[in-house]
């Protein structure tokens, strides 16, 4: 059975860093010598990227959505994401791809949310223009990073606080996805959450049982979950199986039987009244109209 293809985070050549800066236009070159025919394709991503255009404009295609990119757009794919690159239109810039646990780390240094969970947002896009000055920071440190990078005996406690500062600003840019009543406790709540939900929502999709696996209570896990969404924690469960269910339908090919077994429904049937429900489309329609 065809799945969903998955890319890697593979070692670069400074381990102990955990990032790496690649050209678009080597990316596409790859492409279009045969070795990276997946650029193309939606594939699902087990590590943060981060898209810093530099030129030309295109589209930039995220999970059934695409978004515009012109000369100084950062997009974000959060780990777990389906993209696709745009090798007709091939905006240049920089892809920066880094592990979870390397964002956590620097996260946690400079004290900054860089990779929230922005799917699960319905008050940020994935993709934004910077200001001129901004940008124009941003572009003359991008050099400092690469060449500190190549370069032999590469300092990896200089190059870790160079990357640190790119993300800060690009944080400092992004616009701001929480609401502004949410208390830090209630932001980490939610990150929580998030987590939970995607290693979990095949088992459970009942808001009862996240409250437990947060160690909170139903009452404060939906309140947090509006606070940063306007949707309950009911909704944003169901919102992400529907969003699994379409990636899994148009990619992989699955058929319906399989699908509804891999996503944890008893029957085929309560799986299809289930996406009719949020849809308006059987399985097979949206299958059909993607």
């Amino acid at each position: 059975m065809p799945q969903i293809p998955e890319v890697y985070f593979k070692t670069p050549n400074l381990p102990d860093v955990g990032f790496e800066i690649i050209e678009l236009e080597s990316l596409y070159s790859r492409y279009e010598a045969g070795h990276l025919p997946i650029a193309s394709d939606p594939h699902r991503v087990s590590f943060h990227n981060l898209l810093f255009i530099t030129g030309g404009v295109g589209e930039h295609f995220v999970d059934f959505h695409k978004f515009p990119v012109e000369k100084g757009s950062v997009v974000f794919i959060n780990q777990g994401q389906v993209h696709t690159f745009d090798v007709k239109n091939k905006p240049s810039g920089k892809l920066i791809v880094f592990t979870d646990s390397y964002i956590q780390k620097v996260a946690s240094t400079v004290g900054i949310q860089i990779f929230p969970p922005t799917h699960f947002m319905t008050s940020a896009l994935p993709s934004f223009k910077l200001e001129t000055n901004t940008e124009e920071q941003l572009s003359q440190l991008v050099p400092v990073i690469e060449a500190e990078y190549l370069s032999k005996g590469a300092n990896v406690s200089y190059l870790q606080a160079l990357f640190a500062a790119f993300l800060i600003k690009v944080s400092e840019a992004r616009p701001d996805i929480y609401h502004t009543d949410m208390t830090q406790y209630q932001i980490e709540l939610f990150n929580h959450f998030v987590v939970v939900l995607e290693e979990n929502f095949t088992k459970s999709r009942d808001a009862h049982y996240y409250a437990e696996q947060v160690a909170t209570t139903y009452k404060t896990l939906n309140k947090t979950c509006k606070l940063a969404t306007n949707k309950t924690a009911k909704q944003l469960i169901d919102a992400h199986t529907i969003l699994e269910a379409k990636r899994r339908l148009t990619v992989e090919k699955i058929q319906v039987q399989q699908l509804s077994d891999s996503l944890g429904f008893d029957e085929a049937s309560n799986f299809v009244k289930y996406f009719k429900k949020h849809t308006l489309l059987t399985p097979n329609q949206f299958r059909k109209n993607n």
